[in-house]
């Protein structure tokens, strides 16, 4: 029984070393790979740092004006093709201000038509509690009244205009309107 036991330790021991000495090897191998390439990469890298660039022969003859012409034309057709980017981004920036000027003129409109508002019942309510009995003060005070009324809403009107690109128009067709 103790021989039959020994027998299979040492079977068991001698695949054990057979495991190691392959495993051992295959590592071996795998470094070796890994430190030659390492070396040839560093032996690239110090030899393209040490070496002049050197072009192949060429076989026949170069012109070269030719060559800088189409390199030239290369350049200025990729410029273009920036500045033409450059162009469409400036009027998407112009139109985006311009739609600014307009928000602004209209919250300036709306606030000269809520200040007319404002006077108007004041002027309205004065009108009605005061009737003089002289025709000459009534148109006097209502003369004002619409001046000052008038004055605000040709303002008003001019500056829409001016925000249209209308500023140019006959002062017979702001007033029609």
């Amino acid at each position: 029984m103790n021989f039959i036991f020994g027998i299979i330790l040492l079977a068991m021991f001698i695949l054990a070393l057979r495991v190691i000495w392959a495993t051992a090897l295959q590592l071996l191998g795998a470094l070796k790979h890994a430190s030659q390439t390492f070396h040839c990469y560093r032996a690239k890298r110090l030899a393209r740092n040490r070496l002049p660039v050197i072009l192949p022969q060429i076989r026949h003859e170069v012109d070269w004006l030719a060559m800088s012409d189409s390199v030239r034309q290369e350049i200025h057709s990729r410029n273009r093709e920036t500045n033409r980017e450059l162009d469409s981004l400036e009027l998407q920036y112009q139109a985006k201000q311009k739609t600014i000027k307009l928000y602004e003129a209209d919250i300036e409109i709306a606030k000269l038509e809520r200040d007319l508002l404002k006077i108007k019942p004041t002027i309205v309510s004065a009108e009605t509690e005061a009737k003089p009995r002289r025709r000459s003060k009534k148109v006097g005070d209502s003369a004002l009244v619409d001046d000052k009324s008038a004055k605000t809403a040709q303002q008003v009107f001019q500056l829409r205009e001016a925000l249209k690109g209308n500023a140019n128009a006959p002062a017979n067709q702001q007033a029609r309107h």
